[in-house]
């Protein structure tokens, strides 16, 4: 059996060399397209350059006074909310086809410029922060419990 195996790892440096075929990554575009005859060549529009730097350089200017008009967004955010609201808020972001983003920044919005709602969610956010830092309070306490009991 192991000579068997022998001849045939030998037999794959006896195979023939085939030399492999890069002209498809290295063809320019002129030489993918046909020549047109003469005749074509009158009627055709001059050709737009094959240089995509070129071509990008005529376009930049638009391109990037577009950017520049366009909104800049920060930095993501790691955001955490209550397990039923995210629920409920991923339910809610995806039937209205938006994001959690949007709508926050939407929410935002609105709330700056109504006084009356803008101090009733401020209310409703300081309760909940108030009842997430005494959760945490007691999440730590618990923690440090769990290690003393394990000592």
């Amino acid at each position: 059996m192991n000579k068997d195996m022998l001849a045939r790892i030998k037999s794959r440096n006896q195979r023939p060399k085939v030399e492999r075929d890069i002209s498809f990554g290295t063809q320019s575009p002129a030489s993918q397209v046909p020549e047109p005859d003469l005749e074509e060549q009158s009627n055709l529009q001059p050709a737009q350059p094959a240089d995509p730097a070129q071509a990008s350089e005529r376009e930049s200017p638009s391109l990037e006074a577009q950017l520049v008009q366009l909104i800049q967004v920060g930095p993501r955010r790691n955001i955490r909310l209550e397990e039923t609201l995210d629920k409920e808020i991923g339910r809610f972001v995806q039937e209205q086809d938006l994001t959690i983003e949007t709508l926050l920044e939407a929410c935002y919005l609105v709330l700056r410029d109504h006084d009356e709602l803008k101090a009733r969610v401020v209310s409703q956010a300081a309760e909940r922060l108030a009842e997430r830092k005494e959760a945490g309070k007691l999440r730590r306490i618990y923690s440090q419990m769990q290690k003393l009991k394990g000592q």
